[in-house]
């Protein structure tokens, strides 16, 4: 997919990012139901989801809006739902999202990565300057939290 402009690209971010905050949401839903409310697990989960929110925030605030036909839109929002979380909350809980503690940092870790790398590729193809310097500041967000998420595993 080639990105035309620095807004295709928050735009995409903005799904990327939301689509953390829901998949978080739904795991502490899952735990919350499981009576896990009391586990290190749990407030973990609930601090990936604040940092993923910040994150949304973070670039919602850079976003102005997408000037775009609703095709595009659409086109958009397929490609940012392909990008992370395959198989939703069940893939996420089998790559140990709902594990524990560590299993969780790496499963976040890994998606960090994947999202960076992504968001790295999208740049190399970019349309406009400005949608690829927005791309790349996007990815060096993402690597900044990975560094993060590797420091607390390693920790």
């Amino acid at each position: 997919m080639r990105i035309t402009s620095d807004q295709e690209a928050m735009y995409i971010a903005c799904a990327m990012e939301s689509a953390a905050v829901q998949l978080y949401e739904r795991a502490l839903q899952v735990l919350e139901g499981q009576g896990r409310q009391e586990e290190a697990l749990y407030r973990s989960i609930a601090a990936m989801r604040l940092e993923e929110m910040s994150h949304l925030q973070r670039f919602r605030s850079l976003y102005a809006g997408l000037d775009a036909h609703i095709e595009n839109q659409l086109m958009l929002d397929a490609v940012a739902d392909g990008v992370l979380f395959e198989g939703g909350l069940m893939g996420a809980a089998r790559a140990g999202l709902l594990k524990d503690v560590d299993s969780m940092l790496r499963y976040a870790a890994s998606c960090e990565a994947a999202s960076a790398q992504k968001y790295r590729a999208f740049a190399e193809h970019a349309a406009t300057r400005d949608a690829k310097d927005a791309l790349l500041t996007i990815a060096t967000e993402e690597e900044r939290h990975l560094k993060d998420l590797t420091e607390q595993t390693e920790g």
